[in-house]
């Protein structure tokens, strides 16, 4: 259950507030700031950061995009988009292009995952995975760390 965002009196929130409904750290929310995925907070007299409650959106999108395997560099023309918010034609096709080229990456990751489980399931599958997989499809496969790890 997310946790609830309790407002001051001029309806903002501080980053703390943010941060915990959300479920990310104040740094993340400072570094989406920074990279431009998050809009420029409001700011009190005092200088501390108060932001919106429709801020959460842009975090809930941004975390939707990095799960479908963008870059944090990537999300900020698709967030726009994924809240409903006005582009230009430029930015839209940028955005385009960038769904594009992750469907096809992860078309190409789907047909090594279904080589690999057709050659493990196969009479020799310990000996087919090397013959299976060639180095180009091990280019959208994360590498193993030494402890097997991703």
């Amino acid at each position: 259950m997310a946790a609830k965002i309790t407002e001051d009196t001029s309806g903002l929130v501080s980053i703390g507030q943010l941060a915990k409904a959300a479920g990310v750290s104040s740094r993340t929310i400072r570094y989406y700031e920074e990279l431009g995925i998050l809009p420029e907070p409001h700011r009190s007299p005092g200088g501390t950061r108060r932001y919106p409650r429709e801020y959460r959106g842009y975090i809930d999108t941004a975390l939707a995009l990095k799960d479908l395997g963008f870059r944090l560099e990537e999300i900020k023309p698709l967030a726009r988009l994924a809240i409903g918010r006005s582009v230009s034609p430029a930015q839209r096709e940028t955005a385009a292009r960038l769904v594009d080229d992750r469907i096809e990456a992860l078309a190409r990751q789907a047909g090594v995952l279904r080589q690999l489980r057709d050659s493990v399931r196969g009479p020799d599958a310990a000996a087919a995975v090397p013959a299976v997989l060639s180095s180009a499809d091990l280019a959208v496969v994360p590498p193993l760390h030494t402890n097997g790890a991703a």
